[in-house]
């Protein structure tokens, strides 16, 4: 059985706002993660409340609030790539995974 792992505590300085700003984007990574893990997913627009709250369940924390489930989203949106629609024909899309977007980076 893991164990759970206490969080090591911030600074005392810190104001309150951004305590919890900092504590709900973790989470936020974690459920993201938990998703990608679990293969629940593929795209953000898939992701609903109900299934981040489910995850959330099923690793035994807190049900997260309606703004940490957009934090999710907007994770997924960053970590998984977009998905490129209209290049293929019916035909050749039958049984294949679906092509994947690349980005490029300026050589400096």
């Amino acid at each position: 059985m893991p164990t759970t792992r206490t969080p090591t505590p911030f600074p005392t300085d810190w104001p309150k706002d951004r305590y919890v700003a900092t504590r709900r984007a973790m989470k936020a990574l974690r459920l993201a993660d938990r998703l990608l893990r679990r293969g629940l997913a593929y795209t953000p627009a898939e992701v609903t409340d109900e299934v981040i709250r489910t995850a959330a369940a099923q690793t035994r924390t807190r049900t997260p609030s309606a703004t940490t489930c957009a934090q999710v989203r907007a994770l997924l949106e960053l970590l998984l790539p977009p998905t490129v629609t209209g290049t293929d024909t019916p035909a050749e899309t039958s049984g294949s995974v679906p092509a994947r977007a690349t980005t490029s980076r300026p050589t400096t």
